[in-house]
């Protein structure tokens, strides 16, 4: 069992790092002149918001093998998903909102 408790942990620090990548990478983004630049924060933005939802999925199914989700935990997700927007879309609100809405998801899961 202490494995499995390392492994939901493991994801949700993933998760949380993967969201600092997106805010570091949208910071790069909002400041940079060139377009070369923009397109590889894009990119990268991009890999780090997968990278978010995908450790967040591993996260559930360790912590939910083979049951439904409680209504709470699906609000949970549909709330960080809807946070994610696109680059263009982001602020430092919504990023922020995004590590809350992570945190919130591991109280509501515990």
């Amino acid at each position: 069992m202490g494995s499995k408790n390392l492994s939901i942990e493991a994801n949700l620090a993933a998760a949380k790092a993967a969201a600092r990548q997106m805010q570091a990478e949208w910071i790069r983004w909002k400041g940079a002149k060139d377009l070369t630049i923009r397109d590889q924060c894009l990119a990268k933005y991009a890999a780090a918001y997968t990278s978010c939802k995908v450790y967040i999925e591993n996260f559930l199914k360790h912590l939910y093998p083979a049951q439904k989700l409680p209504p709470k935990i699906t609000q949970d997700i549909r709330s960080i998903v809807s946070d994610m927007e696109p680059i263009e879309k982001m602020n430092e609100q919504l990023l922020q909102k995004v590590f809350k809405d992570i945190d919130q998801l591991s109280r509501d899961a515990a």
